[in-house]
């Protein structure tokens, strides 16, 4: 088990750069080894290379110090056996923002693992109803709790390292949306004795050093405020100054129960987010106060620093903030869990030098779906996408349906990608040819699975090879180069199709067919060399 992470946001796996593009399974699913096993030929036909799984701390530990980890063993044969790689994630004492993958033995016992306690009056959140059944918190904390769960947890690193020599899995998610609901801060016992002492070094260095790595008015208030002041001294605005303190304590909860083992693993660790603010739940305790935000990146980079990278998990239309938001201050850009977004698959790589990217619900995908074909395409074009990107010659993108065209430079060429429905149907209209309204895509997940739209936007990728050879990869788009000190025409496009994984060179395009270089609705790949005049 041998994977890294190098200071240029690659993914190493096996020596080589690597990107990782699949799927989460369902929570559940990965609990039951024959559950799956009939899932995992098809998962290795769909086109993708990695597949997260979670194990459970309840289910490995049911009885204090009495590990049980044949489902692990069996989670890495299945997929080894599959031909595809592993993301593990570890559901300890947080998952999403709740605690229900804890064993029964820590949630009993109240005394020595304090649950949290919310505000006065708790916030509105999500998945909730009046008089739903109680569902518990335990306070961040507990030090008793960090113990626990990083003792769990370094048997679990260990287990893997000890019976992975083949490397299927390459990496480790630590906890899973962790944070509270329903309060911007813990008011528990030992939460109040940490809001009433003295502020972290971490957090009055970050102030002082790195004043944007906290949210708001944060940092000015943590530096006019005296020596020593703590939490519950400081002015300013007070939701901001909740969520950092609870952002301090989630991120030093995980960095308790990473570290041990971090030197020991050879294996990247990540922790993933519940988005916030976002349509609906703006403030902190209506999404998971204190989780790794792209507000509280830079205090979760430095409050856990055995953590690799932070992840967002995107569920909200428009994902581009939220892509670049993660991209930023060295954070490796890997998506966990998203919706099957083609397009957004291919911004992430293409324009963000993602990492890698998953669809949640793996096992619903339906076969044909365009993600999986989406995966597919960008795999077999890994090698190229990965030796360009450090060269600055690779570009993605993702238009929405009333955005015409994007432009980008690749040294002295500018290339446009246009919006290809709208101009083709501008362009009929010419000749008096009205185009009836498309009808929309199937969805990307099987029959009686949530209803997930294909993504019908013009998306793709461009890879630069040579001073006038490019391979463009999308839908729907049209693609128009120009140089400042030249005319540009197009010389030759090859189609490219893909064979068993890999490209192979088909039929030389010319004539109308130039105007559709890649399809409207599907993905198509062409190798297109200019000629300058």
């Amino acid at each position: 088990m041998d994977t890294a992470v190098t200071p240029t946001s690659s993914l190493i796996v096996d020596g080589r750069p690597f990107l990782a593009i699949g799927g989460e399974l369902h929570n559940s699913s990965s609990s039951d080894a024959a559950h799956l096993e009939a899932e995992w030929g098809r998962l290795a036909t769909v086109g993708i290379n990695t597949v997260l799984v979670s194990v459970s701390w309840a289910e490995v530990e049911r009885t204090e110090g009495d590990f049980d980890f044949r489902i692990v063993d069996e989670l890495v044969r299945q997929a080894r056996d599959a031909g595809l790689r592993l993301g593990v994630i570890w559901f300890g004492a947080f998952k999403n923002a709740l605690s229900t993958y804890a064993p029964t033995w820590v949630r009993a016992d109240t005394a020595r693992f304090p649950r949290a306690v919310l505000q006065d009056e708790p916030l509105p959140t999500p998945f909730s109803y009046a008089g739903s059944t109680a569902k518990p918190a335990l306070s961040v904390f507990s030090p008793e709790l960090v113990a626990a769960d990083a003792r769990a947890f370094a048997a679990f690193v260990g287990h893997l390292t000890a019976m992975d020599e083949a490397g299927t899995v390459i990496m480790i998610q630590v906890e899973n949306e962790i944070g509270l609901l329903g309060s911007a801060r813990d008011h528990s016992a030992p939460a109040l004795a940490a809001w009433n002492a003295a502020m972290p070094d971490i957090v009055v260095e970050l102030a002082r050093n790195d004043p944007e790595a906290l949210p708001g008015g944060v940092a000015g208030a943590v530096l006019t405020a005296p020596a020593g002041a703590s939490w519950s001294q400081l002015a300013g605005n007070d939701d901001d100054i909740q969520e950092t303190f609870m952002a301090w304590a989630f991120a030093s909860y995980v960095e308790g129960v990473a570290a041990p083992v971090r030197s020991t693993a050879r294996i990247p660790f990540f922790a993933n987010a519940w988005l916030g603010p976002q349509p609906g739940q703006d403030r902190p305790g209506q999404y998971p106060s204190g989780g790794p935000t792209a507000r509280m990146l830079g205090l979760w980079q430095a409050a856990a620093p055995s953590l690799d990278w932070v992840s967002p998990d995107i569920y909200i239309d428009d994902a581009r903030p939220v892509l670049e938001a993660y991209a930023q201050r060295g954070n490796p850009l890997f998506v966990p869990e998203s919706r099957f977004s083609a397009g957004d698959l291919f911004l992430a790589v293409g324009a963000l030098d993602a990492i890698g990217y998953c669809a949640f619900g793996l096992e619903d995908g339906r076969e044909g779906a365009l993600f999986f074909e989406a995966a597919r395409s960008l795999l077999a074009l890994a090698d190229q996408i990965l030796e360009q990107r450090s060269r600055g010659n690779v570009w993605g993108f993702a238009l929405g349906a009333d955005v015409e065209s994007a432009s980008h430079s690749f040294g002295d060429l500018t290339l446009t990608v246009r919006n290809g429905p709208g101009l083709f149907a501008r362009m009929l209209l010419d000749v008096g040819v009205q185009l009836p309204e498309p009808e929309p895509s199937p969805s990307e997940t099987r029959p009686g699975a949530i209803p997930s739209p294909g993504d019908d936007r013009p998306f793709g990728i461009v890879i630069r090879t040579g001073p006038d050879r490019f391979i463009v990869a999308g839908q729907a788009a049209l693609f128009d180069f120009a140089a400042d000190d030249a005319t540009v025409e197009i010389d030759e496009v090859r189609e490219l199709v893909l064979d068993d994984g890999e490209v192979r060179p088909a039929r030389f395009l010319n004539g109308d067919e130039r105007l559709a270089i890649v399809p409207q609705r599907g993905i198509g790949i062409a190798e297109v060399t200019l000629l300058r005049i």
